[in-house]
């Protein structure tokens, strides 16, 4: 069953992979785990397999885009244990991995299986997927060379994934027939201009925030400012600060374009504070624990882990030190481009962990700097780049004229 202009975009995060798919937005751990036999057939019904198959995610995968075909967990699957492959935020070289790959390959076919049994209440045998997808790499590994490289690991091949649901399968076949990667940080800009006021659901009874919301709060003794939009920023010169887990990417624009000799990126994120704080709990509990930066996340997210309280105090302490690391990367490009900018915005899952210790540094900064301070709230700040990367697939990276990068 063809399907054709299929619109798929990945955020190829270090702690999550986040994908828009024809406008669905999907979200999953950066793990995967390589399993030797296939695993148990589940006792559940295929509906409540489907409709939680992002959760339960097992393939089989046959391309040649990747080092070797195979079974694999992955996603919040994967991370039920230890013993888990996530991104080395220290290496990089996000292009050559097959991480990206694997994951952006098994959510693809988990949608389109969900999609089809929202329709037809059934499974069928076999999906044949063809498409175009856009993605991003960090700006500190970006060039034309290693975007070609990565772009041409999707388009060259047929990808065979295989998904078990239950008793029975799947197979998916998927051709990107088109690609484009880009760098991330840039991508969240076109979130940011181009956002939309999300509307509110009859059963909602606080009224979602709007995106300026803390830049008006900043701000709120400058009624000249208040009077800002997102698409207002489109015309500044800005420096984009995207926070991830192990990357801070620092990207120069003029309007909705970037300096490309002026973007660059730091290794530093919540990722390498995560990885600190995990040493000291591995020093606490005598070395019988060892969790990497996923596990560990989730520890800090589950206040009823008997860990939860003890793995906090640890992050707290990492978190001060890395947001000084971030603040000085932030210093130290503005002093690199010569202070050509306008404004600084800060976005990223990163900006949410660090806020308490970089909210108030990085507002002096800018003021001593003249320049104004957009720090985008925690309801827009994780996906801002995936939703910019939506933006500009339909708008831009696959048009004859736009954009490069």
């Amino acid at each position: 069953m063809p399907i054709k202009q299929n619109e798929s975009n990945a955020d190829f995060g270090n702690s999550t992979n986040k994908m828009i798919i024809n406008d669905t937005l999907h979200s999953q751990p950066a793990v995967i785990k390589r399993l030797y036999t296939k695993p148990d057939e589940s006792d559940k019904s295929i509906a409540a397999i489907v409709n939680n198959l992002m959760n339960e995610l097992v393939v089989n995968i046959s391309s040649k885009a990747i080092k070797r075909d195979g079974i694999y967990a992955v996603g919040n699957h994967a991370n039920l244990t230890n013993t888990s492959d996530n991104m080395n935020i220290r290496l990089g070289n996000k292009h050559k991995h097959d991480i990206p790959v694997v994951m952006t390959l098994a959510m693809q076919a988990a949608h389109e299986i969900q999609n089809y049994y929202l329709t037809h209440n059934a499974l069928p045998e076999t999906i044949e997927v063809n498409g175009s997808l856009a993605g991003s790499i960090p700006a500190s590994e970006w060039n034309p060379t290693k975007a070609n490289f990565l772009e041409d690991r999707f388009t060259k091949h047929t990808h065979i994934v295989t998904v078990h649901i239950g008793k029975t399968s799947v197979v998916v076949t998927i051709k990107y027939t088109k690609s484009k990667i880009t760098q991330e940080g840039l991508t969240g800009l076109y979130g940011f201009v181009f956002w939309k006021s999300p509307k509110k659901e009859a059963t909602e009874k606080i009224e979602p925030p709007h995106i300026l919301s803390k830049f008006r709060e900043t701000y709120a003794d400058k009624p000249e400012l208040l009077k800002l939009t997102p698409r207002d920023f489109a015309t500044k010169k800005g420096l984009l600060v995207d926070i991830g887990s192990g990357t801070v990417e620092l990207i120069h624009t003029h309007g909705l374009n970037p300096v490309l000799d002026n973007c660059d990126g730091k290794k530093h994120g919540v990722g390498h504070a995560a990885e600190a704080a995990a040493k000291l709990l591995t020093e606490e509990t005598q070395g019988y624990l060892e969790v990497n930066r996923q596990r560990f996340d989730q520890i800090l997210q589950d206040p009823t882990d008997n860990l939860h309280a003890m793995a906090t105090s640890f992050m707290e302490e990492a978190q001060f030190s890395e947001a000084n690391n971030i603040l000085v990367a932030m210093q130290d490009h503005y002093s690199t481009i010569g202070g050509d900018i306008e404004f600084i915005m800060v976005f990223g899952g990163g900006s949410i962990t660090f806020e308490p210790d970089l909210y108030e540094e990085a507002k002096k900064f800018a003021d001593a700097v003249h320049c104004l301070l957009v720090w985008i709230p925690g309801e827009y700040a994780v996906n801002l780049n995936v939703y910019g990367l939506n933006i500009l697939h339909k708008k831009v990276l696959f048009q004859e004229a736009g954009v490069e990068g």
